[in-house]
């Protein structure tokens, strides 16, 4: 277990907390960010998964965040980062996160429902969700049921085919 400052005091985080704080980072980098915000996001990221020794993970925000062109100071430290990821690139804990494949992120359980995957979705406004969430309401709006059929919005009788 490691300790973890909060503003009520010290708390211990225990590993699989840490592991789940090093997920819910990784999926953030792939928010539709503007660049600035995606930046802070992919630094954030480097510096949990360094500290964790996910090196080969850490790697891979590093060169993200050197394609996006920022400052000189952001651009020397991702490269410090990156060298040293480089001479050991494994990672030390196992977390549901590939950052290759592209993915939708549930939005109950925060989990990644990866590209080819089995999804229910809210027909009100689209979003994914895991299979598991179907017949639950729906947080983005709580008055739709997840994986309802559902026609939409009707406004005038020509949209129905």
């Amino acid at each position: 277990m490691r300790l973890c400052t909060f503003p009520g005091g010290v708390q211990e985080l225990r590993e699989d907390d840490a592991a789940r704080a090093m997920e819910l980072a990784a999926y953030f980098t792939h928010c539709n960010l503007q660049p600035v915000h995606l930046a802070l996001s992919l630094r954030s990221a480097m510096s949990i998964f360094f500290k964790a020794k996910n090196l080969a993970t850490c790697a891979h925000f590093c060169r993200r965040l050197l394609e996006l062109n920022l400052g000189a100071k952001v651009v020397e430290q991702a490269r410090q980062v990156l060298t040293a990821c480089e001479k050991s690139p494994t990672d030390a804990t196992r977390i549901n996160y590939d950052p290759r494949n592209p993915f939708d992120i549930c939005c109950i359980t925060f989990t990644p429902i990866y590209k080819g995957s089995k999804f229910v979705e809210d027909p009100y406004t689209g979003a994914r969700f895991q299979p598991d969430c179907n017949g639950q309401i729906s947080p983005l709006g709580d008055f739709v049921r997840i994986g309802a059929d559902a026609s939409g919005l009707l406004i005038s009788p020509t949209q129905v085919r």
